[in-house]
C-alpha cells in the first residue's frame, strides 16, 4: 500500500510533490507515515456525526462494492482494498466495523498530535464550518465568498471544499517563500 523512497524509511508519494493537499480514505489510512515523511505539514480532520458517515459511506460503498467484485485484480481495486482493511479491518462494509474504525480513527489522530496541537486543526464540515479557523491555521486572510455548503450527491461533503482549500494552501505555500 505504501510507495517508499528508494532507500529510505518513510513513506513518499509523487503526487505530493505536485499538489498542495490530499484528503480521503487512503490518507486517513496513512497519516501518521506522512507526518513523519512530510515534517511541518498541517493536517486537518474532518469530523461530522458518526452516523450521519456511516449513512454517506454505505451509500458510497454500494458502488464501491460492486467495482471491487466485478474487478479484483485491478490495481485500483486492490488499493481500495488495501486500506479500507487498514482503516476498517474490513475490505466490504460493515456497519459495526466501520463505526469501531471510525472513532479508532479519530483517537489515533488527537493522540498523534496531542504534543504538537499547532500541526492539526479539526473541523467539523457538515456543523456550522467558517473560513475563520480554517484561514487562521492556515495563516492565509478569508476569502470574499461564502463558506461552502453544496453536497456531491453520495458523500455529503462539498466538491467545492477541496478546490477552495486547495487554493488556501497555494496561498499560504506563497506566503511562506514556498511555491
Amino acid at each position: 500500500m505504501s510507495h517508499f523512497a528508494a532507500g529510505g524509511d518513510r513513506l513518499r508519494l509523487s503526487v505530493l510533490e505536485h499538489t498542495d493537499s490530499v484528503t480521503d480514505s487512503p490518507i486517513a489510512a496513512s497519516f501518521d507515515a506522512l507526518d513523519a515523511a512530510y515534517p511541518g505539514s498541517k493536517f486537518i480532520l474532518t469530523t461530522r456525526e458518526r452516523q450521519s458517515w456511516l449513512r454517506s459511506y454505505e451509500s458510497l460503498w454500494r458502488a464501491l462494492d460492486l467495482y471491487l467484485r466485478d474487478h479484483p485484480d485491478e490495481p485500483q481495486a486492490r488499493y481500495i482494498s488495501a486500506f479500507h482493511e487498514q482503516l476498517y479491518g474490513i475490505a466490504s462494509f460493515d456497519a459495526a466495523r466501520f463505526a469501531r474504525g471510525y472513532d479508532e480513527h479519530l483517537q489515533r489522530v488527537r493522540v498523534h498530535f496531542r504534543d504538537r496541537p499547532a500541526d492539526l486543526l479539526t473541523l467539523d464540515l457538515c456543523a456550522d464550518a467558517q473560513w475563520g479557523p480554517l484561514c487562521e491555521f492556515l495563516g492565509v486572510p478569508a476569502p470574499a465568498v461564502p463558506f461552502p455548503r453544496e453536497k456531491w450527491p453520495h458523500h455529503g461533503y462539498s466538491g467545492g471544499r477541496q478546490h477552495l482549500l486547495s487554493g488556501l494552501l497555494r496561498r499560504a505555500r506563497q506566503a511562506a517563500g514556498r511555491v
